[in-house]
């Protein structure tokens, strides 16, 4: 993995962390009304390496914005998904991904993806998560306290 790569999989990683409570409770909400699917945030993010370990983030703006979004299977960003540049050049990895949404257990379990830019440039990483507090019970402490989380409402 090149320096770039690990430097975006450090970070989408720690985005995961520092959210799971707050992505946990949006999985279980999404899965209540839309079925089966992931939760996908979009990063745009330059990395200047210059060599050895020094490197500078220059963090853009996605069109997407910073928010979270969920796509169920079946529906047309989930077939759009499948035939990205990202899941045709990794289709060993995207097989796992697909087959982890068929089978995971969504009051225990939830899957994330952070993709980082656009293009030729364009990487994804997603996470299967099996979080402290379980989704369902995320949901109703996020929704019970959404302040607390950064949110208005769940």
């Amino acid at each position: 993995m090149t320096p770039e790569k690990q430097i975006q999989h450090e970070i989408a990683e720690n985005i995961v962390l520092a959210g799971e409570v707050l992505f946990s409770a949006q999985a279980w909400k999404f899965f209540q009304t839309l079925g089966r699917g992931y939760l996908y945030m979009h990063k745009v993010l330059h990395i200047d390496h210059t060599g050895g370990n020094n490197f500078s983030l220059i963090e853009g703006t996605s069109q997407l914005g910073d928010k979270m979004y969920y796509t169920a299977k079946g529906t047309q960003a989930w077939q759009m998904m499948q035939l990205s540049a990202a899941a045709a050049s990794q289709p060993i990895q995207y097989a796992q991904f697909y087959a982890l949404i068929d089978n995971y257990d969504p009051r225990i379990e939830y899957v994330v993806i952070v993709g980082f830019n656009y293009g030729s440039d364009a990487r994804e990483y997603f996470f299967f998560r099996r979080p402290e507090i379980p989704p369902e019970q995320a949901f109703k402490i996020v929704s019970d306290r959404p302040l607390e989380f950064g949110i208005e409402s769940l």
